[in-house]
């Protein structure tokens, strides 16, 4: 997926709040998708698509009533295409758990 006619697309995730967080220890991760398996990056750019990532409020708040739930930081920069989202659990949205899923264990390599 990757090949001469795909842009670069990166990914940076961040993670804050919850109980237990440790601002030290939540910095920032960058995932340079070009390096990723092929299947890795199908995995990816498919969460992308379902969840309309790129059509996505900036800021999705966790429901009413909500305390100590972290928030999630998702900002993909694919070409001339950037956005950022930033979404709170619980996630309400199943295609959205599933980015932030796969996110989240792309960034943990």
């Amino acid at each position: 997926m990757g090949g001469a006619g795909q842009r670069n697309m990166r990914v940076h995730f961040q993670v804050s709040g919850g109980v237990g967080f440790f601002p030290g220890r939540a910095a920032p991760r960058t995932v340079d998708v070009d390096s990723l398996s092929d299947g890795d990056q199908r995995s990816l750019r498919e969460a992308l698509d379902t969840a309309q990532f790129f059509s996505l409020p900036p800021r999705i708040a966790a429901p009413p009533g909500a305390a100590d739930y972290r928030t999630y930081q998702i900002t993909i920069e694919d070409g001339a295409r950037h956005h950022t989202v930033s979404v709170a659990e619980p996630v309400a949205s199943p295609p959205l758990q599933q980015l932030v899923q796969v996110v989240r264990s792309l960034a943990s390599r």
